[in-house]
């Protein structure tokens, strides 16, 4: 199956097809570029508050939950993005986090759910969950459906397609996956320099360079997962006059 979005077919689900659109529209990377800031920032003020604090577990469960619902929301803004995109609309930033924060409730509740899903899959104990679940915040931003509705959905799309899914998101990370060691060679060598103006600008350096990576990577998941969504044999097809589907043989 293709999408024709825009004017250019693009295979279903396909990591290649995700990275042209990425290509065409290089404002989808500046949404979640900003979201690694934003993100990152509140890490860096989260981390620092609990030194100041000495390791305080409320403030530390507290900041684990903004951090959580703002890296949630900015997903949703990827999201919205991506679709715009896939249907051959303009990227509009502002008008795509004005469409987030009408679902910030929805996008709220389910950020705890989800963040837990990502520290079990980083902990190799969660991954089935969290792939099972990897459909719900398209469902949730994209058609205003319940949490109960799009884990559902999602379910049912994760079984009948496990393996694609599996094997896009393996691909999708190998933006960060190729920027990842060198970037920490990097950083380390521009802390242990003798220059500190050299050392600082190779650790600027690589701290730049990995949140590209990350921005890159958080784009395609976007493209990805909203393809897998919106497709016949997705959650939900939902294809509009610009968005439609033809058989390829």
């Amino acid at each position: 199956m293709t999408w024709e979005a825009g004017g250019a077919l693009v295979e279903s689900g396909s990591v290649r097809a995700s990275a042209r659109v990425v290509w065409r529209r290089k404002e989808l990377v500046l949404l979640p570029g900003v979201a690694t800031v934003v993100v990152g920032g509140l890490l860096s003020l989260l981390v620092w508050a609990e030194v100041w604090a000495g390791g305080s577990v409320v403030l530390g469960v507290a900041g684990a939950l903004v951090v959580a619902v703002a890296a949630t929301f900015s997903n949703a803004v990827t999201l919205i993005a991506a679709d715009d995109a896939l249907r051959g609309r303009p990227v509009g930033i502002g008008s795509c986090w004005v469409r987030a924060a009408r679902r910030l409730p929805v996008i709220a509740g389910w950020a705890p759910v989800g963040a837990l899903g990502v520290v079990g899959t980083l902990l190799l104990v969660g991954m089935g969950w969290s792939s099972a679940n990897y459909l719900v915040l398209p469902a949730l931003v994209l058609d205003g459906v319940g949490v109960r509705e799009a884990r559902r959905s999602a379910r049912e799309a994760y079984r009948r397609d496990r393996g694609r899914f599996m094997r896009g998101s393996a691909w999708m990370t190998m933006p960060v996956q190729v920027a990842l060691l060198p970037c920490l060679v990097v950083f380390a060598l521009g802390l242990t320099v003798t220059d500190r103006a050299l050392g600082a600008q190779m650790v600027a350096g690589a701290v730049l360079c990995l949140g590209v990576a990350v921005a890159v990577t958080a784009s395609l998941y976007g493209v990805f997962r909203v393809t897998l969504y919106r497709e016949p044999a997705g959650v939900a097809t939902a294809p509009g006059p610009v968005l439609r589907v033809s058989e390829v043989e």
